[in-house]
């Protein structure tokens, strides 16, 4: 079995551009990625109110790529020809967008926005534990495993208090987030591999494989509530225009250039924004148990982090 990993890792690390340390830039970027991403779920809230979860993931990546493809064709881009680069971009379209755009629809109808946001902050550590075997981004050591640990207890402190109160829709809207989380990271190791591809290019390739594969589903989906004259419908536009085709463009743009691990950071970033527009929009406040969790989240990152630096200053 560890020669099997070893051997995928040696090509997986052959094909991929060598990261670059990260500038006082990329970290704006990350800011910026995390209040766009902390809105798009106030925004799927919205959205619920007037539309079927899996209407909600598939419009919102028809109109982001419809979107960037007119970059695609403004700039005169070409798309890859080789059957190798388009089986890793369906395959990223399914991980990145078709797959988790749906499960975070379907799980917020059980969950608050801020729940959803503080499950998806589970990100950084799944990126680690993956990052072991796939990357030679991170050195897996003692501390970072004792922040791995620290990370999940804040989600099981979380999903406990499903068990404990017997909810479980909420249990089930707050697995559909890490199904999501795994589907997220999964695709950034996926991005790396075909770095060479521009990226106006892979987003729009990677939106219309999304599209596509869910077309033939909205067949079987209820279309009663069905109203685009309405602040749902407005919702929709706004999250396939801001959260998902803008913010894809940064998301790629950084994964490329420094990494998955880095990239991960958004998720406990997230969280903060989220609570922020959640309060601002809809003066609605997180539970205790919310912070809780938080703070074993952000104590696992802090663990990671903070001997990371120990070891850079002993050298």
């Amino acid at each position: 079995m560890k020669m099997i990993i070893a051997k995928v890792a040696f090509r997986y690390n052959a094909s991929m551009k060598t990261i670059q340390n990260a500038t006082w830039l990329d970290y704006l970027y990350l800011l910026f990625l995390s209040a766009i991403w902390g809105s798009a779920f106030v925004a799927i809230e919205y959205a619920l109110e007037g539309f079927d979860p899996y209407f909600i993931a598939f419009l919102r990546i028809f109109v982001a790529s419809l979107f960037i493809y007119s970059f695609v064709r403004y700039k005169n881009l070409s798309f890859p020809k080789d059957i190798r680069t388009w089986s890793i971009i369906i395959l990223t379209g399914f991980l990145n967008n078709a797959m988790p755009f749906y499960m975070i629809s379907w799980g917020q109808q059980f969950i608050t926005a801020n729940t959803a946001a503080v499950m998806l902050a589970t990100g950084p550590f799944v990126a680690l534990m993956l990052s072991r075997f796939f990357t030679h981004d991170e050195h897996f050591t003692f501390f970072k495993l004792l922040g791995v640990i620290l990370g999940f207890v804040g989600v099981f402190i979380l999903l406990g208090e499903d068990f404990f109160k017997g909810d479980e829709t909420s249990f089930y809207g707050k697995m559909a987030m890490l199904v999501a989380v795994c589907g997220y990271i999964s695709s950034g190791f996926l991005i790396r591999k075909i770095s060479h591809v521009n990226t106006f290019v892979l987003s729009s390739s990677v939106f219309f494989s999304a599209w596509i594969m869910m077309s033939p589903y909205l067949f079987f989906i209820s279309y009663e509530r069905f109203d685009i004259f309405s602040y749902s419908f407005l919702a929709i536009l706004y999250l396939g225009l801001i959260p998902t085709a803008a913010a894809s463009l940064f998301r790629i743009e950084l994964v490329q250039r420094v990494g998955v691990q880095f990239m991960s950071q958004v998720s406990y970033l997230i969280p903060l924004f989220t609570i922020g527009w959640s309060w601002v929009l809809f003066s609605e406040t997180p539970d205790s148990i919310l912070y809780i969790a938080l703070i074993f989240i952000f104590g696992g990152l802090f663990v990671t982090k903070i001997r990371e630096k120990k070891q850079s200053s002993g050298h």
